[in-house]
C-alpha cells in the first residue's frame, strides 16, 4: 500500500509488503514519487494520479506495470481513494501483485492465436485438397468435419453434408451397399480399411471412390471416431476401361488377321500371340505367355530368325526378312518392330510363293535350254538334211550317191527326232 499527495504524487508512507516487494528501503520511498515505480514505456494511463475532489471517493486504476528496484517490470491491479493523512489530503493506493496471472493470460492468447492461425492454415490446406478429408462418429451419426471438396466430389455443399449426415451414406450406388456395409465393419474390427465403390452423384452421374479410413478407438468416455479420406478416382477408371476397350479391339484385330503375330518383352518373354500363330506353330498363346522365346523354340540360336531379332532389339529399329523354318518346313517373310517394352513380330507364310518362284525359275531355265537347244543344236541336222538333199539325183535315182545321200538323210532324221524330244521333254517342265 502506498499513499502519495494528491498534487505533487510524492510519496507520503509506504507498508512493509511495499518495502518487501518492490526493493526499495522507506527511505528510498519517501524520496520518490508515483512516476518512479511505472515503467516508463508503460503504455497504459496514469489512473493513479486521477484526483478526485470528495473524500474516500475509490477509483479502480485498472492494470498497470510497475517496476522493482532491480528493474524488473511486473503486472499489477492499482485501487486508489481519496483520504486525509496527518491533516493533508491524500490518496491511499493499492497495488496488487497480478503479474503470473497476466504473463498465463498472453501465453494462452498466444497460444490460442497460434491455435487459431494454425486452424487457419490447416483450413485453408483441406480446403485446396480435391479429396474429400472427413471425420464421422463411428456409429454413423453425425460428421464432426468435412472439407469442401465435398460439393465436387458428392454434389453437396459442407452445411448439407454436417447437417444431414446420412447423404454421405445415401449416395452410395445402390450395388455397392453392401460392399460399403461389408467394409464399415471391417473397418470396425480392424482400425483401418481401404476399398472402392461407387456413388452417384447430385447430378445423376457415377462416380468412382476410394475410401481411406481409420478408426480412433473410443476412450475416456469419448465416443469413436472414424477419420477418412475420399478420392473421386473416376477419370482414372474411365481411362483403364478406355484402355480395356482399346485392348479388345486391338486384340480382335490382331485375331482376325491371316498372319501369324506375337509380342514379347525386353526379356524375351511372350506377352502376345494370336489364333494364326498357334496354328502356325502348333502351339497355345496361353501356354506361351510369360515364357522366354528362345526356350520355347530351341534350335533357332544360328538361324537368321534369332539374328535379325536380336538387332531389332538391340538397336530399337525395325527390321524386315525373309527366313525358312526347317522345324515348320516353311518360309516366312518377317517384319519386326522394336517399342519400349519389347518387340512386335509379323510372319507371313510364303511357302507357296518361294514354291511358285521356285517353279518360274525352273521353267526359265527350261525355256533357256529349249532356246540353246533350238538355236544350236537343230541348227546341224537341219544342215545336214538340207545340204544332202541338194546332192541327191532326181534325174537318175538308180545313182548309187543316192543311197548314201538317203543313208545320211536318216541319221541326221535321227537326231533331229532326239532333239525334239528333248525339246519337248523340257517343255513339259514348263507346262508343269
Amino acid at each position: 500500500m502506498f499513499i502519495y499527495n494528491a498534487s505533487s504524487l510524492k510519496f507520503i508512507s509506504v507498508n512493509v509488503a511495499a518495502i518487501s516487494y518492490y526493493g526499495f528501503s522507506r527511505s528510498e520511498f519517501l524520496q520518490m514519487s508515483l512516476s518512479d515505480i511505472r515503467q516508463k514505456d508503460a503504455s497504459a494511463p496514469n489512473s493513479e494520479v486521477i484526483k478526485v475532489d470528495y473524500l474516500n471517493s475509490f477509483y479502480d486504476s485498472g492494470r498497470q506495470k510497475h517496476i522493482k528496484k532491480n528493474g524488473e517490470s511486473f503486472y499489477v491491479q492499482v485501487y486508489s481513494h481519496a483520504a486525509t493523512f496527518s491533516g493533508r489530503q491524500v490518496r491511499v493506493m493499492l497495488a496488487l501483485d497480478i503479474n503470473n496471472k497476466v504473463v498465463s493470460e498472453h501465453k494462452y492468447i498466444e497460444l490460442n492465436n497460434k491455435v487459431r492461425e494454425q486452424k487457419r492454415r490447416l483450413d485453408d490446406i483441406l480446403a485446396s485438397v480435391s479429396d474429400v478429408v472427413w471425420s464421422a462418429y463411428a456409429d454413423a451419426s453425425g460428421f464432426i468435419y468435412i472439407n469442401a471438396a465435398c460439393k465436387n466430389v458428392l454434389g453437396y455443399a459442407q452445411n448439407e453434408i454436417l447437417n444431414e449426415p446420412l447423404i454421405f451414406f445415401n449416395v452410395i450406388h445402390p450395388d455397392d451397399v453392401d460392399l460399403f456395409k461389408a467394409q464399415w465393419n471391417v473397418l470396425l474390427q480392424k482400425q483401418r480399411v481401404n476399398f472402392e465403390y461407387r456413388i452417384i452423384h447430385k447430378d445423376g452421374t457415377i462416380r468412382y471412390i476410394n475410401n481411406h479410413a481409420v478408426l480412433l478407438p473410443s476412450g475416456n468416455h469419448e465416443p469413436a471416431i472414424i477419420n477418412g479420406i475420399a478420392a473421386d478416382i473416376t477419370g482414372v477408371r474411365m481411362i483403364e476401361e478406355a484402355s480395356r476397350e482399346n485392348a479388345k479391339q486391338i486384340e480382335a484385330i490382331f485375331e482376325s488377321i491371316t498372319d501369324a503375330f506375337f509380342a514379347v518383352d525386353n526379356n524375351w518373354n511372350f506377352t502376345y500371340a494370336n489364333k494364326a500363330f498357334e496354328l502356325t506353330t502348333n502351339a497355345k498363346a496361353i501356354q506361351l505367355k510369360g515364357k522366354n522365346i528362345w526356350q520355347s523354340f530351341r534350335g533357332l540360336e544360328h538361324s537368321k530368325f534369332y539374328k535379325e531379332l536380336n538387332l531389332c532389339m538391340k538397336n530399337k529399329q525395325s527390321v524386315h526378312f525373309e527366313d525358312y523354318m526347317p522345324a515348320l518346313k516353311k518360309w516366312f517373310a518377317i517384319n519386326a518392330y522394336p517399342s519400349k517394352d519389347g518387340i512386335s513380330v509379323y510372319l507371313r507364310d510364303i511357302s507357296e510363293e518361294k514354291k511358285q518362284q521356285l517353279k518360274i525359275q525352273t521353267q526359265n531355265e527350261a525355256l533357256k535350254e529349249i532356246s540353246w537347244v533350238q538355236s544350236h543344236k537343230m541348227r546341224a541336222p537341219v544342215a545336214s538334211i538340207l545340204a544332202l538333199a541338194e546332192v541327191f539325183n532326181v534325174d537318175n535315182l538308180a545313182d548309187p550317191i543316192n543311197k548314201e545321200v538317203i543313208e545320211n538323210i536318216r541319221k541326221s532324221t535321227y537326231n533331229l527326232d532326239a532333239i525334239i524330244k528333248e525339246i519337248v521333254q523340257k517343255a513339259s517342265i514348263i507346262k508343269d
